[in-house]
C-alpha cells in the first residue's frame, strides 16, 4: 500500500519529534473511541490534529447540561437534542479535513472493530472492557488490534494498554541517534573508548554502539553493534579488542537503536493480577502504594457501582500479586465521594496521554506496561466542608463544584487571570479557562496576548486555530474561539509583546490588579522577564513548557517557591567559529554554516548595498568580496538577467566547495603537522576533499535554482529559472584556483588568511559604480515555513554540498529545516497533558495563601519511555550570611536575616534623595552604606568623588540618569520601592 502523502507544512513540527517513519506509519492508523463525554473528546481532538486515517468515534447518550463542562464542543443548544456523538461530530472534522471522522452506531460487534487498529473505551465497566479486549486480542481476521482503557473518577485517572502478546516495538526510547568523535580506543579485555566531546558523553551504560572510520584498529569498524559500559564524561567501555590491531587515529561511534518484544497480558489477567508491581505505574513518590490501592478501588467500581468497598476488600484478598495490607479508607472515601465527576483537568491530562499511547501502536515508543494511575486529589484545607450546592448555578460547573466547592469556583469566577502567549499551549490554557469559568462573574477576566500571527504549521497543534485563521491574529482567534466554548467567558485579547518595550501598557497598575499569571511562551527571556514582574508584584506564575514528548510544570507561589529565575537549564552550547568556517564534523555544523552563508549573502548584501547608497559609516566594513557580489547584481538588467544570474550561483559554487577546500588543502595538506609535532588533520578535524560540479547533481542544480530564485526576490526580479535554464548553460566552467597564505593560530585551530588587503581606492572605485546602477535590493530574512521561497533548500543544498566536502553524513530537508529554522518540535499530545497539570495547579493557585508548600507540585513528563513524575516545589533560595565574600573579599550579612528573592524593603519618603535612603537604611538597619546598586548597575559608591553629588539627588533621577532599569514603582512621587540587596560592611 502506498504512503499517503505528507503535508510538510501542516506537520513540520510534529514530523520534528516522530519522524516521516512514523507519520506514514500515523496516516494509515484507524482508531475507534468509544465514549466522548471527557477524555474521549479530548483523545479524539489530538488524533485528528495529528492526522490518523480515521476516527470512529460512538457515544449515544443525550447531551446533558452537565456534560458542557469537561466537553469543549458541546454547546447549550445540543442540550437534550444531539448524542454526545453527534453533536461533537462537526467540530472534530473541522480540526483536520484529511482524517475521516465518523460516528458509529448500534452495537459494537466483532465486524465492527475489526475495521480499526486500535479501540478506546472510555470510562467503561469491567464486562465492557474484557469482551472488547477479547476480541482485540482474538478475532477471525487474525488482526492485532491494540486496546485501551481510559477512565477518570472525579480528581483519580486509570489508564490500561494492551496491545497483545509479543507487540513489537521498533523504538523503544523515540530519542535521536547519538554520535561522537572517537580520539582513543585501548587494547584490553574491556577495552576503554575515549571521546572528543566538550559536552558529556551522549551515550548511557546499556546502549548498543558501532564503530566506522577507526585507523590503526580497523577489525572494530566490523563489528556488530556492541553493548557500552559509561566510565565518566568522555569514555566507556566495550568488550575485549586485545585481538586487534592498534589504535592510530579517527573514527566515529553511532548509536544503534535496539528494537524489544514487549509481552502484553489481558484486561482480564491483568485487572485481577497485574504482572508484578512495576505494571502499576504512577506519578508521585509521596503516594507510596495509592496505584496498588486504586487499582483495586478502581476495578471494584468498574465491575459494581454499588458495592465498591466490599468489592476492593474482595479482589485484594484473592490477588496473587500487588497486595495491600488492607484498603485504605481515606483513599477509599474521597474516590466514592468523587468518581462520578468528570472535570477538564483530569480529561485533558488523560486524553493527552492516552493519545500518544494510541500512536505508540505503530510500534515507536514504549507503551504504558500496563497500567497507570494518577490521584490529584486537592488539600483538605480547600475542600473540607465545602458549599457543593448547585442552586442558581449554570449546571456546566455542577461537577467541579462538587469537588471543590462553591467558593473555590466562585473565586475561579472572579479571577483576574493573564495569559501570555496563544500558541499551543495557550490554547489549552484558554480552553481549561473557559471551561472552568474563570473570569465569568464580577469583576474576573481573562486577558490574553500575543503578537505573532497564526502560520499553517500551527494548525496541527493549536486545536483553536484552524486553516481559514491562517495570517489572523493568534490572541484574537483564540479569544473568539474560547467564547465559543463558554459565551460567559470575559475576555481581552491584545496584541502586545510583554517586555521592556510595553511597559507603558503592562505597567503596576496592570500587574497589581492580576490574581495569576500562566505563561505559554517558547523562548528563556521573556519568560525571566515576566518571572520578574511576577515577584515584584506577588502574583502565583504557573510556567510550564513542552519539548516533543517532553512536557513540564513549575509553579510559582509568593514567599513559598523558588521563581523560575532561580532554577534554569544549562545554556545551549554554541558552535566554535573555527569549526563552522573549516572543521566541520557534525551536520548541525554544516546547516549553522549555511544559514550563515544565507544571511551573508541574501541579507547583508541588500544591507551594504543601502549603505553605499546613504553612504554611511557602514560601507568601511564591506569587503572587497561582497563588493564585487553587488558589482555583478546590480549590472543584470532584463537581457542578461537569466544567463548572468546562473554564472553568480555557478561563482558562488565553485568558491564555496572547490576553491576554499582546494586552499585548504594547499596550506595544511596531508600528513601536515603542527608546530608540536602532532598531526593536523586528526579529530576532531576531518580533511576535506573539493567536490565536482556538475548540474544533473541534485545538491548542485537545488543550489544554483535556490540561489537564483532569492536573487530574484532580493533584486524585485519576477524571474522563473527552471532546471532546463540550467542545464542549457553547458558545462560549469571552473575558475582557476589561486592560492593565498593562510597561517594557523597558536591554538592550533583558527586560520587567518594572509592577504594584501585592496586598495581604497579599489573599493571606492566599485562603490561608486554601484551607486550609479539604478536598481534597489530588499534584504531577504530567512523564512522556514514558506516552501516556494526556497530559503530551506539553499541551506539544505548548501549544507549538503559541504558535507560531501567534509565526508559527513547528510541529512533530509526536514532535518536541515527544523535545524537552520531553529523549530522546537511539538505534538498536541505533550501540550493536552500539559495543560491538563497547569489547570490543577492553577485551582491550588487560585487559593495559594490556605496552602502550603507540600500542597503544590511540579511535573516532568515523558511520554515516549514513558515516565510521568511529580514532586514538591523547591522553597525560595536564602540569602544568608557568609564568612567571606569572593567579590568583596570580606564577610557579609544579609539584612534582614535569610531574605528571598520575594522579599523587599517598601520606604515611604516623598521625592527621596539618595542620602535619605541611606540615611532609612542607617536607622533601621544600623549601618553605613558604602555601595548601592540595582541589578548590575551602581547607583552610589562612597569611594567614587564624583558619586558624591548624587547624595542630594532624588534617587529615582540618580537611577534614570544612569539609564538603570530599577524596580522602583510609579505609584506616586511619594512611594518608591527598592529591591532587596546585600549589604557589604
Amino acid at each position: 500500500m502506498a504512503s499517503p502523502k505528507i503535508d510538510n507544512d501542516l506537520y513540520s513540527r510534529q514530523i520534528g519529534t516522530f519522524g516521516f517513519e512514523m507519520m506514514g506509519k500515523l496516516q494509515r492508523q484507524k482508531v475507534l473511541i468509544l465514549g466522548l463525554k471527557g477524555s474521549g473528546v479530548e483523545i479524539a481532538k489530538n488524533l485528528a490534529l495529528m492526522g490518523v486515517e480515521a476516527i470512529g468515534i460512538k457515544d449515544n447518550d443525550i447531551v446533558q447540561p452537565t456534560d458542557l463542562g469537561s466537553n469543549f464542543y458541546l454547546k447549550k443548544e445540543h442540550v437534550g437534542s444531539l448524542t454526545v456523538a453527534s453533536a461533537c461530530l462537526d467540530s472534530l472534522r473541522d480540526l483536520n479535513v484529511n482524517v475521516n471522522i465518523h460516528t458509529v452506531d448500534g452495537m459494537v460487534t466483532e465486524q465492527i472493530i475489526t475495521r480499526y487498529d486500535v479501540v478506546v473505551a472510555c470510562d467503561a465497566n469491567y464486562n465492557t472492557c474484557k469482551s472488547i479486549n477479547d476480541i482485540c486480542r482474538s478475532n477471525s481476521l487474525q488482526k492485532r488490534i491494540g486496546f485501551i482503557a481510559a477512565d477518570t473518577f472525579g480528581m483519580v485517572g486509570s489508564i490500561f494498554v494492551d496491545f497483545g502478546n509479543d507487540f513489537y516495538c521498533w523504538d523503544p526510547s523515540g530519542q535521536e541517534i547519538k554520535q561522537a568523535l572517537v580520539t582513543g580506543i585501548s587494547q584490553d579485555e574491556r577495552a576503554l573508548v575515549t571521546l572528543h566531546t566538550d559536552a558529556p558523553i551522549p551515550f548511557q551504560t546499556g546502549d548498543y554502539v558501532k564503530f566506522k572510520e577507526v585507523g590503526g584498529m580497523v577489525e572494530i569498524n566490523s563489528m556488530e553493534p556492541v553493548a557500552i559500559t559509561v566510565k565518566d564524561r568522555h569514555s566507556f567501555e566495550i568488550g575485549d579488542t586485545r585481538h586487534f590491531g592498534t589504535y592510530t587515529s579517527g573514527g566515529i561511534v553511532t548509536q544503534v537503536r535496539k528494537s524489544i518484544t514487549i509481552p502484553f497480558k489481558s484486561f482480564e489477567a491483568t485487572s485481577k493480577n497485574p504482572n508484578d508491581e512495576n505494571c502499576l505505574m504512577t506519578m508521585d513518590y509521596s503516594q507510596c502504594g495509592r496505584a496498588q490501592q486504586l487499582h483495586w478501588i478502581t476495578m471494584a467500581h468498574r465491575i459494581d457501582p454499588n458495592r465498591i468497598q466490599e468489592l476492593a476488600s474482595e479482589l485484594n484478598s484473592n490477588a496473587e500479586t500487588c497486595k495491600v495490607e488492607e484498603i485504605d479508607q481515606q483513599v477509599l472515601e474521597s474516590f466514592m465521594k468523587y468518581c462520578n465527576f468528570k472535570i477538564s483537568p483530569m480529561c485533558s491530562f488523560i486524553g493527552g496521554i492516552v493519545a500518544q499511547e494510541v500512536v505508540k501502536f505503530t510500534g515507536k515508543y514504549h507503551p504504558i506496561n500496563q497500567w497507570l494511575y494518577c490521584d490529584f486529589t486537592l488539600p483538605p484545607e480547600i475542600i473540607k466542608d465545602v458549599d457543593s450546592s448547585t442552586e442558581d448555578l449554570d449546571p456546566r460547573y455542577a461537577q467541579q463544584v462538587a469537588i471543590w466547592g462553591r467558593q473555590v469556583h466562585e473565586r475561579l469566577q472572579q479571577a483576574r487571570v493573564f495569559v501570555v502567549g496563544s500558541g499551543a499551549l495557550g490554547c489549552e490554557f484558554l480552553k481549561h479557562l473557559a471551561l472552568l469559568g474563570c473570569g465569568t462573574s464580577g469583576d474576573g477576566k481573562v486577558i490574553i496576548t500575543d503578537d505573532d500571527r497564526i502560520e499553517m504549521s500551527n494548525i496541527s497543534r493549536q486545536f483553536l486555530f484552524k486553516t481559514r485563521h491562517v495570517n489572523q491574529c493568534k490572541s484574537k482567534v483564540a479569544a473568539q474561539s474560547a467564547r465559543e466554548i463558554n459565551d460567559a467567558l470575559n475576555i481581552e485579547p491584545l496584541e502586545l509583546r510583554v517586555g521592556e518595550d510595553t511597559e507603558d501598557y503592562f505597567h503596576e497598575g496592570f500587574w497589581s490588579q492580576l490574581t495569576l499569571v500562566i505563561n505559554a511562551l517558547d523562548n528563556i527571556k521573556a519568560r525571566q522577564y515576566v518571572d520578574g514582574r511576577c515577584v515584584w508584584y506577588e502574583k502565583p506564575l504557573i510556567e510550564s513548557g513542552t519539548l516533543g514528548t517532553l512536557g513540564n510544570v513549575q509553579v510559582i507561589i509568593p514567599h513559598t517557591t523558588q521563581c523560575y529565575s532561580e532554577s534554569q537549564d544549562p545554556p545551549e552550547t554554541s558552535i566554535p567559529l573555527c569549526t563552522l568556517k573549516h572543521f566541520p564534523y557534525q551536520i548541525e555544523h554544516t546547516i549553522e554554516w549555511a544559514r550563515d552563508l544565507f544571511q551573508g549573502t541574501f541579507f547583508q548584501a541588500a544591507m551594504d548595498f543601502k549603505a553605499i547608497k546613504q553612504q554611511s559609516e557602514a560601507c568601511k566594513d564591506i569587503t572587497m568580496e561582497r563588493l564585487e557580489l553587488l558589482q555583478k547584481l546590480s549590472a543584470l538588467n532584463a537581457t542578461n538577467v537569466r544567463r548572468g544570474l546562473i554564472t553568480i550561483a555557478i561563482e558562488m559554487a565553485n568558491s564555496l566547495f572547490v576553491n576554499e577546500i582546494q586552499q585548504l588543502l594547499y596550506s595544511f595538506p596531508p600528513h601536515h603537522r603542527t608546530a608540536d609535532g602532532h598531526e593536523f588533520w586528526s579529530p576532531p578535524k576531518r580533511m576535506p576533499q573539493p567536490i565536482k560540479l556538475d548540474t544533473n547533481d541534485p545538491d548542485v542544480l537545488l543550489f544554483i535554482l535556490s540561489t537564483c530564485k532569492i536573487f530574484c526576490d532580493m533584486m524585485r526580479i519576477k524571474v522563473h529559472i527552471t532546471k532546463e535554464d540550467i542545464h542549457d548553460f553547458g558545462p560549469i566552467p571552473v575558475a582557476e584556483f589561486k592560492p593565498r597564505v593562510l597561517k594557523l593560530a597558536k591554538d592550533n585551530l583558527n586560520v587567518e588568511i594572509e592577504a594584501p588587503a585592496p586598495l581604497d581606492s579599489e573599493k571606492h572605485a566599485l562603490m561608486d559604480i554601484i551607486k550609479k546602477r539604478l536598481v534597489d535590493f530588499d534584504s531577504i530574512e530567512f523564512e522556514k515555513d514558506n516552501e516556494a521561497n526556497m530559503h530551506v533548500d539553499f541551506v539544505w543544498a548548501s549544507s549538503n554540498l559541504r558535507c560531501r566536502n567534509y565526508s559527513i553524513e547528510p541529512c533530509d530537508r526536514h532535518k536541515a529545516k527544523m535545524i537552520s529554522g531553529k523549530i522546537i518540535p511539538a505534538i498536541a499530545t505533550t501540550t493536552a497533558m500539559v495543560g491538563g497539570l497547569v489547570a490543577f495547579e492553577l485551582v491550588k493557585a487560585i487559593c495559594y495563601k490556605q496552602l502550603k508548600i507540600n500542597h503544590f507540585r511540579n511535573a516532568f513528563c515523558c511520554l515516549a519511555t514513558p515516565i510521568f513524575l511529580q514532586s514538591e516545589p523547591l522553597p525560595p533560595i536564602s540569602t544568608k550570611d557568609s564568612e567571606f565574600d569572593p567579590i568583596i573579599q570580606g564577610p557579609t550579612r544579609a539584612l534582614p536575616p535569610n531574605f528571598t528573592v520575594w522579599n523587599k524593603l517598601i520606604v515611604f519618603i516623598p521625592n527621596g534623595t539618595t542620602k535619605q535612603l541611606l540615611d532609612w537604611l542607617k536607622s533601621r538597619f544600623n549601618i553605613s552604606v558604602v555601595l548601592l546598586s540595582s541589578q548590575n548597575i551602581c547607583i552610589y559608591n562612597s569611594f567614587i568623588p564624583s558619586h558624591a553629588k548624587r547624595l542630594s539627588e532624588p534617587i529615582t533621577q540618580v537611577s534614570f540618569m544612569i539609564n538603570a532599569h530599577c524596580s522602583f514603582t510609579k505609584r506616586s512621587p511619594s512611594a518608591h520601592c527598592i529591591p532587596l540587596f546585600r549589604i557589604w560592611q
